[in-house]
């Protein structure tokens, strides 16, 4: 028996598909946020095998993030220390089962989110992205 498709998965495929370079880093760094708030959650929760499985999936988000870098511009050596910074963050936070650490992290993530949708909003060229 075949799983009918899910309507939102084809969607979401759909907009990954058809978005530009910088649209993408705009998707990668929403995708983190919201696995740093699941994460931080379950948390609350008690959940620890939770929030470990929700803040490695943000780990893996900021290494993409990460190899998504063009190092000819200098704003990408900037975003690596951040994106280095942002990973002993998370890692911190996930072992000590401490939030502080992830939620200052989830804020300098908002701040770059908002500035990368700017660029979008604007149609400038992808600076600092590898095409």
């Amino acid at each position: 028996m075949y799983a009918k498709p899910n309507p939102q998965d084809a969607y979401r495929q759909q907009g990954i598909l058809t978005a530009n370079p910088v649209e993408l880093i705009v998707m990668l760094y929403d995708g983190c946020i919201k696995q740093l708030k699941l994460g931080c959650l379950a948390l609350d929760d008690k959940n620890y095998e939770k929030s470990n499985v929700s803040f490695q999936k943000a780990q893996r988000i900021i290494m993409e993030l990460i190899t998504s870098l063009d190092f000819r511009y200098e704003l990408a050596h900037d975003l690596m220390r951040l994106y280095e910074f942002m990973l002993e963050q998370i890692v911190e936070g996930n072992l000590k089962k401490e939030k502080a650490p992830v939620l200052g992290t989830m804020e300098l993530l908002e701040e770059l989110r908002g500035a990368w949708a700017q660029v979008s909003k604007s149609g400038a060229a992808s600076v600092a992205v590898a095409e």
